[in-house]
């Protein structure tokens, strides 16, 4: 494949790449307001919507990068079985070096290893992802939300004693 053609394919990636980030970026703005705007109004509603929103992009995140893991060892597992890297039958520009042999085959199990250890950042990153959902929806339920009464204000409990609460406290 000529450079030019490459050039072209990469360019046309890019540009619907960017288009696709700026969308989802306007989208993930949106979603934080009117979670702000919940969460000022019901704080335990938002709580739970946080806690979803979340655990949604642990399994996005997880799935995005688990695919691209997968990728990278089928790349690296082509070039084992091929002895050759770039694997045979892959795209080669005019001028790219292709390796053969034992170095070759160091570059293809060095691709491997780069894409477990990306499958295994996917699987810890979900992992804290999704756990930082549970402590948002604990943490929204652990205190007590007295309608009209902000976060460290005086409230009469009801034995007629006033306490001080601490939304925020464990």
């Amino acid at each position: 494949m000529s450079r030019k053609k490459a050039a072209f394919i990469v360019a046309v990636f890019l540009s619907i790449l960017t288009l696709g980030v700026w969308h989802g970026l306007n989208w993930v703005d949106d979603s934080f307001q009117r979670l702000q705007e919940l969460t000022t109004a019901e704080p335990v509603a938002g709580g739970e919507a946080l806690s979803k929103w979340l655990r949604n992009l642990a399994v996005v995140n997880g799935i995005v990068l688990s695919l691209l893991a997968a990728l990278v060892i089928w790349h690296g597992w082509r070039g084992v079985k091929t002895e050759s890297m770039p694997p045979k039958g892959s795209w080669i520009l005019e001028g790219q070096r292709v390796w053969t042999g034992l170095s070759a085959m160091r570059i293809a199990k060095f691709t491997i290893a780069v894409g477990f250890l990306l499958g295994l950042l996917a699987v810890i990153s979900c992992l804290i992802i999704w756990r930082f959902g549970d402590t948002v929806s604990d943490q929204a339920h652990r205190g007590t939300y007295i309608r009209g009464h902000g976060v460290n204000e005086f409230t009469c409990c009801v034995s007629g004693r006033w306490n001080w609460t601490n939304n925020n406290a464990a």
